[in-house]
């Protein structure tokens, strides 16, 4: 069968005009007065919107202020659609400004809807108090008398055009504006002041919107774009306790209070605890005791809606909590610092997919001031939490399809808490409030910072000591056992002292910009890293080996001061006091006490990825420290020894620039194995993802074989092929690196005690000095037969089993270098 050509144009039509058209519809008039405006929108900033009274208000000032629709969108095919909603003047400003649309929002760099959101430009279209109507790139004078007050915008298209009409309350109408649509598609938003151009300000006017209305065969549904009422969730399992807490948005007063975990048993769901909503952080933790670790669980949260008419609306998130990896290695994602321009992280997303891990850990900086495309504000208090709620939502928007499966550590750092550099001193309030970030204290509220806390570290394990510090302020230093490794999780920001209490240079208190020939005026008495209550927390952590083989410390930032260059290549900096390596004398009690238990060190922060092993008396005497690649750099460091002529001794047999020994600004004993390095080149104007890659961005990846007890260390670059890596192009110069467990312990020791045999494997051994009872080793030994060698020789006590079943050897002595005496130990 043929068409003739009119057939064949009758039936398009025809096709075209059958097309089902859908629509999308609402007047706010049955949503709970709220700031969050309901799952099929998505507002930015989200303090600047509210629904209150049956309609939408812009209550801030932000330039281009707007509200998504995520859940119906333009499609790429053939067809018409019709977009419009009423619009009133609510407040002149003090610059006048503009309302209307965003049409056809979408991302370049990614088709996904969460880029589109924040970098879809999409076509203007809409009414600005100058006395004009806009659409694209055409303007046309309102008519004389039209009235702001009231007046409804409507914008039609089809494939090849658009069509503005604006219409007053009282009738009075605008001349039509036509412009070409060809290829249009994306998502469509309401928008209050948007930017006009270069000669234009974009204004400071508030509007409020109504009767919103979007319909055509042009447009296609996408429900799973929507976001909420449950946003994500996440959850810890440690010693068969589950931790999980779900994150809502910031709904109404009049709105459902109350969230259920429910449990799939068999083919049924059983609701096993419900949970009021905590109204500042608008999360719900539950926690659940006994619980068996030998087999996934399936689980939902269930929300359910009550708008202003009684009707109930379930909606429900779906994750599994996976078994106790207990039996095979533990593979462990390291990431830090994400700064919007490369959200929603898309490659990097999806090579974590790939990779699988059984945990994740996001070190700090889940926010920074300027994500989401605008400031922060830091008062009044409650609009400065929904300011951050806002920018951490995008945290959890990027990554909560990995969240709903697989547990994570969560910490907040300086930028969490709207600080450049964090100096806590124990939850003090900084002297004069809001400034530089470079003396000590905290900035925000603590109401806010107590939010920050709860938003990410809800899913921990509970504090090992949950005592408020200073003003109130929660803590969550904690420690976490899942896979048979045991991690501590610690903070170096929240008690550690500001450097104005050592300082005595011009200029910012953290920056020493050259060398001092004594340094002893750096560690003045009471100078403090992880202050009194961690340590405490520390010294009893580091002898718990209950169903343990290894042990992790994980903290914001490295112990060293590895950075030479900041913010750009000419930016070079000899001491940076925000670093781990000061003040040296934490430093070196921490690193003290991780040596004696083999621990290895796990950290971020410094958007440089190195891989370090710690000295104390010596070099490589100590053990080894991970910084992990940044997910999305915006501020640059460089670490380039090499290139201002500082001796770095003994380069790694790998032969890469900038590595080796290596001493610090502060007096540190730092063996640089392996450094990510950004290029000279750092900017990508054309790709966001470009942008990221070449800035040195990723996430680190570290593999954990209990069997082996061997640590595989891998530093992957933000746009990597993981499943068919190139060693050059995918991961940063010097990783892959297996190390040792016991590789921990340092280089050199040369005092040797005698060797323990056992008749049965894998025993604990504790190790005391005879005269003090000092704590010097303590670990799991591999295998039936371990030699233990210390940095001092001396008399010394050993314990070996665990349990009430321990063997003891007292005042064994140590030989130099080889010790050929034997003790059989039998169970």
């Amino acid at each position: 069968m043929k068409f003739s050509g009119i057939a064949l144009i009758v039936f398009l039509l025809f096709t075209v005009s059958c097309k089902q058209k859908l629509e999308f519809k609402t007047d706010f008039d049955q949503i709970n007065d709220r700031i969050w405006v309901g799952k099929d929108f998505w507002s930015v900033p989200l303090e600047d919107w509210k629904v209150e009274d049956g309609k939408l208000y812009c209550v801030g000032e932000v330039q281009n202020s707007r509200v998504n629709l995520l859940t119906h969108v333009i499609s790429e095919e053939m067809g018409d659609f019709k977009l419009s909603a009423k619009v009133m003047l609510e407040d002149k400003g003090s610059a006048p400004g503009s309302a209307g649309f965003l049409v056809g929002m979408k991302d370049d760099e990614d088709p996904d809807v969460r880029a589109a959101c924040y970098f879809g430009g999409g076509i203007k279209a809409g009414v600005n108090l100058n006395g004009y109507a806009f659409l694209k790139d055409k303007k046309v004078d309102l008519p004389e008398g039209f009235d702001f007050d009231e007046f409804t915008i409507t914008v039609t298209g089809s494939t090849t055009k658009l069509k503005l009409d604006v219409v007053d309350k009282n009738g009075i109408k605008t001349e039509e504006l036509v412009v070409d649509g060809e290829g249009i598609q994306g998502l469509v938003a309401i928008a209050n002041n948007l930017p006009m151009g270069e000669t234009e300000k974009s204004g400071k006017s508030k509007f409020s919107f109504d009767d919103f209305e979007f319909s055509g065969s042009k447009v296609i549904e996408k429900q799973e774009n929507a976001y909420g009422p449950i946003l994500w969730t996440m959850y810890t399992l440690s010693n068969k306790t589950v931790k999980l807490m779900a994150l809502l948005p910031p709904i109404g007063n009049n709105d459902n209070q109350e969230v259920s975990l429910q449990l799939k048993k068999e083919e049924n769901w059983e609701t096993i605890a419900s949970k009021s909503i905590e109204p500042n952080s608008r999360t719900a933790v539950f926690k659940l005791e006994n619980w068996d670790d030998t087999k996934d669980t399936e689980y939902r949260i269930e929300y359910i809606e009550t708008d202003k008419t009684g009707k109930k609306t379930p909606d429900y998130y779906a994750g599994t909590i996976r078994k106790d990896p207990v039996d095979k290695p533990l593979k462990f994602g390291g990431l830090t610092c994400q700064f919007h321009f490369g959200f929603p992280y898309t490659p990097l997303v999806e090579n974590l997919k790939k990779l699988n891990p059984d945990i994740l850990y996001f070190s700090g900086d889940q926010i920074y001031e300027g994500n989401g495309g605008y400031g922060i504000k830091r008062a009044p208090e409650d609009v400065a939490i929904v300011n951050y709620l806002g920018k951490y939502y995008m945290f959890g928007w990027a990554f909560r399809d990995l969240l709903r499966d697989i547990p994570a550590i969560c910490t907040p750092d300086d930028h969490d808490v709207f600080h450049g550099n964090l100096w806590g001193e124990s939850g003090v309030a900084k002297p004069g409030g809001a400034g530089s970030s470079d003396t000590r204290g905290f900035m925000q509220s603590v109401k806010m910072v107590n939010v920050v806390n709860r938003t990410q570290c809800g899913q921990l394990p509970d504090p090992v000591d949950p005592t408020p510090i200073e003003q109130g302020m929660s803590v969550w230093y904690t420690d976490l056992n899942y896979g048979r490794i045991s991690f501590a999780i610690v903070s170096d920001r929240i008690f550690k002292t500001g450097p104005e209490a050592v300082s005595d240079w011009e200029g910012r208190h953290d920056h020493m910009v050259e060398p001092r020939e004594d340094l002893s005026f750096l560690d003045k008495p009471g100078v403090k890293l992880l202050g009194d209550r961690q340590m405490k927390f520390l010294n009893n952590w580091i002898t718990d080996w209950k169903d343990v083989d290894m042990k992790v410390l994980l903290s914001q930032t490295v112990f060293a001061n590895a950075a030479t260059h900041h913010g750009g290549l000419e930016g070079y900096l000899y001491g940076d006091l925000d670093s781990g390596g000061w003040p040296k004398s934490g430093r070196d009690k921490i690193i003290k006490l991780m040596r004696k238990g083999a621990v290895f060190h796990i950290n971020g922060d410094q958007h440089l990825p190195t891989l370090v092993q710690y000295g104390l008396e010596d070099y490589r005497d100590a053990g080894w420290s991970f910084c992990t690649p940044a997910i999305a750099v915006m501020y640059l460091r460089w670490f380039l020894p090499d290139e201002i002529g500082y001796p770095v001794l003994d380069r790694p047999e790998h032969g890469y620039p900038n590595t080796g020994k290596y001493t610090d600004a502060f007096g540190n004993k730092n063996y640089v194995y392996a450094v990510g390095n950004p290029g000279k080149i750092t900017i990508d104007s054309e790709s966001r993802y470009n942008h990221a890659q070449i800035r040195s961005s990723g996430f680190g990846f570290v593999t954990f074989d209990k069997d082996e007890r061997s640590i595989k260390i891998d530093a992957w670059r933000f746009k990597a092929d993981v499943d068919n890596p190139n060693p050059v192009r995918d991961e940063f110069p010097g990783w892959p690196i297996k190390l040792s467990q016991f590789d921990n312990f340092g280089m050199g020791a040369e005092n040797v005690l005698p060797e323990i045999v056992v008749d049965k494997p894998n025993q604990m051994i504790e190790v005391r000095k005879s005269s003090s009872n000092d704590l010097i080793r303590i670990f799991r030994m591999k295998g039936n037969s371990v030699q233990v060698k210390l940095f001092h020789p001396g008399t010394f006590d050993i314990k070996i089993g665990e349990g009430d079943n321990i063997k003891e050897f007292k005042n064994l002595k140590t030989e130099a270098k080889n010790n050929s005496q034997k003790i059989a130990v039998e169970f």
